[in-house]
């Protein structure tokens, strides 16, 4: 009883909060961002959340991730690339390599195969439909960088990316 009294009265509590409305406000002055404004995590951050709003869409009706983009571009121009390398390049565990690469050799994207010289090792080749994928992929990445050409100069992107590099 009084369980049901409780849950009536927070529904009507919870129903006068939807239906207050709050006065026009000013707009704010700037906001000053103190230490964050020299922040490169900061900046870093705000700049991978713009690329990805801007980002890799469906392809297929399948969501791609940046694992999977990245995977997928390596093998393109790395064939018979091992799973370890994969790893390594893009700074991310072992463990998620292989649940990306299963989930991509599950869509037919990708294949394992046999090293010829290491038995022990599998080299990663993608599929003649991976390799449609990665092309319908990469021209969504280039649309979605392009706006940094209209920010930056050729020589103010490759210094931004040379700069970049160097802290990964």
């Amino acid at each position: 009883m009084a369980y049901d009294s409780l849950r009536t009265e927070t529904r009507a509590a919870s129903s006068d909060r939807m239906s207050v409305s709050l006065p026009d406000l000013p707009e704010p002055p700037s906001i000053t961002l103190g230490l964050l404004g020299r922040s490169l995590a900061f900046h870093v951050r705000k700049a991978q959340l713009v690329l990805q709003r801007r980002g890799l869409r469906s392809v297929a009706g399948v969501n791609i991730g940046p694992a999977e983009f990245g995977t997928l571009v390596l093998c393109e121009q790395n064939p018979g690339l091992a799973q370890f390398q994969i790893a390594a390049a893009l700074d991310i565990d072992k463990a998620s390599v292989v649940a990306v690469v299963d989930r991509l050799e599950e869509m037919g994207w990708l294949l394992r195969r046999r090293s010829n010289h290491d038995r022990r090792r599998y080299g990663l080749c993608l599929t003649p439909e991976g390799l449609r994928q990665v092309q319908a992929l990469r021209r969504q990445a280039e649309e979605a960088e392009a706006f940094a050409r209209d920010i930056y100069t050729a020589e103010e992107l490759d210094q931004l990316l040379a700069l970049l590099a160097r802290l990964g």
